[in-house]
């Protein structure tokens, strides 16, 4: 049934509340809707169930390659679930599920699974062919499945309708700490340390090269950031460059590499997740190594000010 895999709490009940959707960066918005569903089903002396999916429709209906996604594949469920969801059932989204009507897909994923009690529906939601399952067509239908269909309105910030695709935006131009605002948390990015040519070891500035553990991952503009790593459950902050290194590098494609503040050990084959704080400059092409190194000193004094401005 294009089911992966279910993630279930210890409530069980037949009186479900269920919403749908992509989830894509679990944000403010998202967590609004998620807490409607919760106060429901509580309400109901019910469970809260969440069906969402494992890769986005967007990768199979417009053919998307390149990163975009703002929360990790392995990440968005765990989120989900932080926010008190009883159940999330995962489906696999490809070509032939693309194509089953909404009223096929209400039928098979929706009431023969989970028989609904309550749907609550976001404002921008649709599942089903050519995205007809809407809002209207849970009112058109609800007496004949015997649901309560709610409809929940978007979220705004700074008169802004939070939305995954504005939050794409901004981190796409490097306005990480408004996309932040907009998430509910720091936008951060999931990695692995990799072996990297040591060059910023013999600047005087170790760093470290990060190798995202979900290649469809969103990352920020390129650019010099104020950022806070997390090793082994320990949080240091760090500066991240993104983007080619073309002083020293002049790569092909954009890399993300921490030079972490007060830190020395060896961190390969590490899992770590950045947190980016601050955008400090653009990423630039220095004439010579010293002028690059004091450019990183730079960006260290600044990044040291800002976080004595900002306090603990």
């Amino acid at each position: 049934m294009n089911i992966l895999h279910s993630q279930k709490s210890k409530v069980d009940s037949d009186n479900r509340v269920i919403t749908m959707g992509t989830f894509d960066g679990v944000h403010v918005g998202h967590k609004y809707l998620l807490q409607k569903v919760i106060e429901r089903a509580q309400k109901n002396n019910g469970k809260s169930v969440v069906l969402t999916y494992h890769n986005h429709p967007r990768e199979i209906l417009q053919k998307i390659h390149q990163p975009y996604l703002l929360t990790e594949r392995e990440c968005k469920e765990p989120l989900i679930k932080d926010c008190g969801i009883d159940e999330v059932v995962c489906l696999k989204f490809d070509y032939q599920l693309s194509l089953i009507s909404a009223e096929d897909f209400f039928d098979r994923f929706i009431y023969q699974k989970f028989q609904p009690k309550e749907i609550v529906f976001g404002y921008d939601c649709h599942f089903g062919h050519l995205r007809k399952g809407d809002y209207h067509f849970l009112e058109k239908n609800k007496s004949k499945y015997g649901y309560k269909p709610l409809l929940v309105d978007p979220v705004k910030i700074d008169s802004e309708i939070v939305s995954s695709r504005r939050i794409r935006q901004l981190i796409r131009s490097g306005q990480v700490e408004k996309g932040s605002r907009m998430l509910g948390r720091n936008y951060d990015l999931q990695g692995v340390v990799v072996a990297g040519k040591r060059i910023g070891r013999n600047l005087g500035f170790p760093t470290i090269n990060i190798q995202t553990t979900d290649p469809m991952k969103l990352i920020p503009a390129s650019g010099v950031y104020l950022s806070q790593t997390y090793v082994d459950g320990k949080k240091y902050y760090c500066l991240t460059n993104v983007g080619y290194a073309p002083t020293l590098k002049n790569n092909t494609e954009r890399q993300v590499e921490c030079y972490l503040l007060n830190f020395s050990g060896d961190l390969y084959g590490k899992l770590i997740r950045i947190e980016y704080l601050h955008r400090i400059r653009n990423e630039m092409k220095f004439q010579s190594k010293e002028e690059l190194a004091k450019a990183i000193s730079k960006d260290k004094e600044y990044a040291l000010r800002y976080l004595e401005d900002i306090g603990p």
